[in-house]
């Protein structure tokens, strides 16, 4: 059986490999006959969105649709099998459908190991890149108005620290009348503040025209200054969020950021990102067998492949609709990224157990 196994997999594999790069090639294509004319309005171009946007938009792209490649490439690999008569040919020689799973088990295994480290450390650097560019060239005018604007900033960026900004501008990175406060307990101990604050980078940033007050309990210690550059445990990102901030942050530091906003905020739409990263890489099996058992079966291959079909657009639509609901507040974000998983199992659990036990 080894060597079917090596064969199951290797070819299932190539299936795999296949499918997800002729869909990213296709999707980046549609994509760019229909941004072509915002990426022109904002002084871009398709060279620079081919070099520096579509590679870490295509990752972005494969692996949020990685079980459904995983599900096409199972189907069209087990009906030329079937078709072949290859499946009839290795049930009768006494091989278990359930021994015929373990390949397509490893596979997916195999497929899913690679998709959850892509999702823990690798994606949050390609969505940085990709979101980077698309805040840039690809934002229509009135969105663009919208994110650049100047905004004021009311934080607790810990247990016992606060940061206050006026105005901030994302554009320029430049926020006008800066006061941090640190606490101990209730007792307020220091404060610093400034006329502006400037990014520079990493997490450093430099006060112009600045005071710090030290309160002690007798008496209090001020310094003034024409500026001062000082490291701070946030980033302008942090301090004002966008809905796509937790997608370029690695599984550690979101949930150290989901921990932060959470006392500020409803941080349902960041936990939505953090569970997905685990959800989506285990969907692999779950599409891997559903895949396996609707197309295993000639004369009812042809319908399971439309209702296989027609469950992994309801699979999204659905995980799409809890997650609205769960930024909403409506439901924990838990239940709504692994709700459609365990759904879906248990359809997938009927088809594999009694689509191949009971119909012939």
């Amino acid at each position: 059986m080894k060597i079917l196994d090596r064969y199951i997999i290797r070819n299932l594999l190539f299936t795999f490999i296949f499918i997800t790069v002729s869909m990213q090639l296709i999707s980046v294509v549609i994509d760019i006959s229909q941004r072509m004319h915002r990426l022109e309005n904002n002084q871009g171009s398709i060279k620079k969105a081919l070099i520096f946007y579509y590679p870490f938009w295509s990752i972005w792209l494969a692996n949020t649709f990685s079980p459904i490649s995983v599900f096409l490439s199972v189907i069209f690999f087990t009906y030329k099998l079937e078709k072949n008569s290859e499946i009839t040919a290795i049930l009768s020689s006494g091989i278990s459908f359930s021994r015929l799973t373990i390949p397509y088990l490893i596979s997916a295994f195999i497929i899913g190991i690679v998709s959850l480290l892509v999702n823990y450390y690798f994606l949050p650097v390609a969505n940085r890149k990709k979101n980077q560019f698309h805040y840039q060239y690809m934002l229509s005018t009135r969105y663009k108005n919208k994110y650049e604007r100047n905004q004021s900033i009311s934080i607790q960026i810990s247990k016992n620290e606060y940061i206050f900004i006026r105005n901030f501008s994302r554009k320029k990175n430049l926020g006008k009348d800066f006061v941090y406060q640190k606490f101990h307990g209730k007792k307020l101990i220091y404060i610093l503040k400034s006329k502006n604050i400037f990014w520079k980078r990493n997490r450093i940033y430099v006060l112009y025209d600045y005071r710090e007050t030290l309160l002690k309990k007798n008496y209090d210690f001020f310094v003034n200054g024409d500026y001062k550059i000082k490291k701070f445990s946030f980033t302008p990102e942090e301090l004002l969020p966008e809905e796509y901030i937790a997608e370029t942050m690695n599984i550690c530091d979101l949930r150290k950021f989901i921990d932060i906003e959470k006392k500020n905020r409803n941080v349902n739409i960041h936990l939505n990102e953090y569970y997905q990263r685990t959800s989506l890489p285990f969907s692999t099996f779950i599409f891997t067998i559903l895949g396996l058992s609707l197309s295993s079966k000639r004369k009812k291959s042809e319908i399971g492949i439309i209702i296989g079909i027609t469950l992994s657009v309801l699979y999204i639509f659905f995980m799409e609709i809890t997650k609205i609901y769960s930024a909403k507040d409506y439901i924990p974000s838990f239940l709504s990224i692994w709700l459609p998983n365990g759904i879906l199992g248990i359809i997938t659990s009927f088809f594999y157990f009694y689509w191949n036990n009971n119909i012939n």
